[in-house]
């Protein structure tokens, strides 16, 4: 089944000492910029949806940009995983998209709120 964004897998409830419940982001499972992946989608073509758009090390905002997709590049998805929360072009997703941008030669993440019918389909 295709992804689906989830508040729950979002959040995290913690219990402070005094008995309190305190609601608050959780950290990625995967919080550092190295994260697996496998190159099994199919998917090909210009499937940028907005101009400037960061090629990340890993599916989190804080990881480096290595390069920046445009709406004319042609690029290779390979998997998604999940990641940071990123909301663009009427879209939240917390799943990222491992490509190759084929017209720059960059490989790297890019959220999927950022990519034509939001990013691959086959999980890393």
């Amino acid at each position: 089944m295709r992804k689906a964004s989830s508040i729950g897998a979002a959040v995290a409830l913690t219990v402070a000492a005094a008995g309190v419940a305190v609601m608050g982001p959780a950290a990625p499972a995967s919080a550092g910029c190295s994260h697996s992946h496998s190159n099994i989608d199919t998917k090909f073509g210009q499937l940028f949806n907005a101009t400037n758009v960061n090629i990340r090390s890993g599916p989190h905002t804080t990881c480096g940009s290595l390069g920046y997709g445009q709406l004319s590049h042609n690029v290779d998805f390979h998997c998604f995983a999940s990641g940071d929360r990123v909301s663009a072009n009427g879209h939240t997703t917390y799943t990222w998209t491992y490509l190759r941008d084929t017209t720059t030669g960059v490989s790297g993440w890019v959220a999927d709120a950022l990519l034509d019918n939001l990013g691959g389909n086959v999980a890393c």
